[in-house]
């Protein structure tokens, strides 16, 4: 049998076993859980602050949405195909026809428009040229389009001028 203080020494030794235990298995764990979803909250505090400071950005762009759809709204009712209205448009910048080709590249559905991508190449433009063309394409209401990219290089006859290659987005109604 085994004397009292051996049995004390016994007790304690389970003690502290069981409290190595509880520490490794439990509150260790638990800890570095708290850690990581303090963490977690702090990200989340973050996110909900960009988001609250982006928040007149979004309500900008929702305006600037809702104006684009009225002007794809109209567009939809217009008998003319996107190529020639696109044509047209170039022509009203002052563009010869000569000067310019459209090229279709495809089409693609997005979320809530159909998007209709055309290859504009233009040359012998001269910089306020240039410009033009890109607010008549760009930034009006006539036209629903968005301009995807822009590739400017001037010519190497003559760097006055400009050789402009467009990617142009034509926004319609999804059928």
């Amino acid at each position: 049998m085994l004397r009292d203080r051996e049995k004390r020494v016994l007790a304690f030794g389970g003690v502290a076993a069981a409290i190595l235990l509880a520490l490794t298995f439990v509150v260790l764990p638990g800890v570095s859980r708290i850690k990581s979803q303090a963490r977690a909250a702090a990200a989340a505090e973050n996110d909900l602050a960009a988001v609250r400071a982006a928040r007149p950005d979004i309500e900008r762009i929702r305006g600037e949405i809702r104006k684009r759809a009225g002007v794809v709204q109209a567009a939809s009712n217009v008998k003319d195909s996107p190529l020639s209205r696109l044509t047209s448009a170039l022509q009203d910048a002052g563009i010869p026809q000569a000067a310019f080709s459209v090229k279709s590249g495809g089409a693609r559905d997005g979320e809530f428009y159909r998007e209709e991508s055309f290859d504009v190449r233009i040359e012998n433009l001269t910089y306020l040229e240039t410009v033009k063309a890109l607010q008549r394409i760009s930034g009006g209401d006539a036209l629903p389009t968005a301009v995807r990219s822009a590739t400017l290089k001037s010519r190497y006859d003559d760097a006055r001028y400009l050789d402009v290659t467009l990617r142009v987005g034509y926004l319609s109604q999804k059928p």
